[in-house]
């Protein structure tokens, strides 16, 4: 009879603990299920074409196995630690005093890259550090970002280098990034950028963009929204190259040992540009041979429209009165009494007139000038974009600033006081005309008459020898 009691008493505690303890309390990120799902992998980079199509557009993570070994990357082989002393050793870089990565400590402090070099086997820190043009000239830009637009809306090079072990928040970003690994490992945790809310549901920290869950410990007790999320889970070595699409939720761990990659921060590219005179005569199997240092990175206008682009991703071109219904249809914030408001801004950025707006014209318009003269629709626009309450109230003789993510800076907006109308502005000054891939065939988007439908133009032909 005691024994029967024990065993049920013991029964019931297990029970309380299974019905307490949901699967991955307690554990590693990743430890409430299995992984499920491919990351696709690729031994070579692909075409830029192939890779904007197959895997930013449709915002698919690629492994690229090795292609540092083969390709044009001067720095994969030069880089150890005797020639980063020798060559950048007086360069200060900037070192966060803690392996698991903290946002709020402020623990930060910069040294020279020679005090680096010598003190990181040793001591708990890593570096997280932008490439000075001496270290560029030591870089080509990948094969896959070389044309087509990714090599004009690069927004930064960062290096990331320790003795491994380092662990990152789960946070997700709001640019597409490509991380190079010269040396070591690190192991991936990707949540799909459809599952974004349910991951910044309980615990997140919208100004810094990231998930206040312990990665090492996760308590599913009060981060109950990541029980179910289903996750990839992904480890690169040395030589490899990862593609992490924007908005992607992930977590990085980086394993013990020497530990050094290069990640290329760019903006979404919603749009290629197969017109694109660098993309004349790519061979889709040759190295890499845009030197960084010859590139220009983008500006705060360019960051600021770029967030406007976003929107309109999946769209090709506009009829006016389809313009103001997907914009009522993607933000609810903006309401019918908007809708005049927003035929004059389709106005604004129809610079042609003919009543459809082009991609040529959305990467050209004049950002500045549409967010001062438009103050309230812009508003909501940035708002819905960037989850914060922003506005665009004028304030004389004062910027406009649009806070973005801690970890990619604030961008600025000028107020009207500091705006040229878009014809004044000099040369220098204009972003690069763009073509959309069927110019030849634009006349037949054209309507006067306005029957209020999307127009889908068709997708450009792919080339024979650009395949997967």
């Amino acid at each position: 009879m005691k024994s029967s009691l024990l065993v049920f008493v013991l029964l019931a505690v297990a029970f309380c603990e299974v019905k307490a303890n949901p699967p991955g309390h307690l554990k590693p990120l990743g430890g409430h299920r299995d992984p499920t799902g491919e990351i696709l992998v690729m031994r070579n980079f692909p075409s830029p074409w192939v890779f904007h199509e197959e895997f930013v557009k449709k915002s698919q993570p690629l492994v690229m196995r090795k292609v540092l070994e083969k390709d044009n990357i001067p720095a994969y082989q030069l880089w150890t630690d005797k020639y980063l002393r020798e060559n950048f050793g007086n360069i200060q870089v900037e070192i966060e005093l803690n392996k698991k990565e903290n946002r709020t400590s402020g623990l930060y402090q910069n040294m020279t890259m020679s005090k680096f070099v010598h003190d990181y086997q040793t001591e708990n820190m890593y570096q997280v550090f932008e490439l000075t043009p001496e270290m560029k000239k030591d870089f080509n830009l990948p094969l896959s970002l070389q044309c087509g637009g990714f090599q004009n809306f690069l927004f930064a090079m960062i290096m990331w280098f320790s003795s491994g072990d380092t662990k990152s928040h789960l946070h997700y970003d709001s640019l597409d990034n490509m991380n190079c690994l010269l040396d070591g490992e690190k192991e991936f945790i990707f949540f799909d950028k459809k599952y974004l809310h349910s991951v910044r549901e309980k615990g997140w920290n919208s100004k810094g963009g990231y998930s206040t869950v312990d990665v090492e410990s996760v308590d599913m007790i009060k981060f109950p929204q990541l029980q179910n999320i289903p996750y990839n889970r992904i480890t690169i070595s040395k030589g490899d190259c990862l593609f992490i699409p924007y908005k992607w939720s992930h977590y990085v761990h980086s394993k013990p040992g020497r530990n050094l990659a290069v990640n290329f921060w760019f903006h979404h590219l919603p749009w290629f540009n197969s017109s694109d005179p660098d993309c004349e005569g790519l061979d889709p199997y040759q190295n890499s041979s845009v030197p960084l240092s010859t590139l220009k990175q983008t500006d705060d206008i360019v960051e600021t429209r770029m967030m406007f682009l976003e929107l309109f991703e999946d769209v090709r071109s506009f009829y006016k009165g389809s313009f103001s219904e997907y914009m009522e249809r993607e933000i609810p914030s903006i309401k019918l009494e908007d809708v005049e408001c927003l035929d004059e801004v389709f106005s604004f950025i129809d610079k042609d007139g003919n009543k459809v707006l082009s991609w040529d014209e959305l990467f050209s318009m004049d950002i500045r000038a549409a967010i001062d003269k438009y103050p309230k629709v812009f508003g909501q626009i940035y708002s819905y974009i960037t989850g914060d309450n922003i506005s665009f109230e004028k304030k004389k003789n004062q910027d406009i600033e649009i806070s973005g993510d801690k970890d990619l800076g604030d961008l600025v907006v000028k107020n009207s006081d500091s705006i040229q109308d878009e014809d004044q502005r000099s040369q220098g000054d204009r972003p690069s005309p763009v073509k959309t891939p069927d110019d030849l065939e634009k006349k037949k988007l054209i309507k006067m008459e306005d029957d209020g439908n999307l127009v889908m133009e068709e997708e450009p032909l792919r080339s024979p020898h650009e395949e997967l």
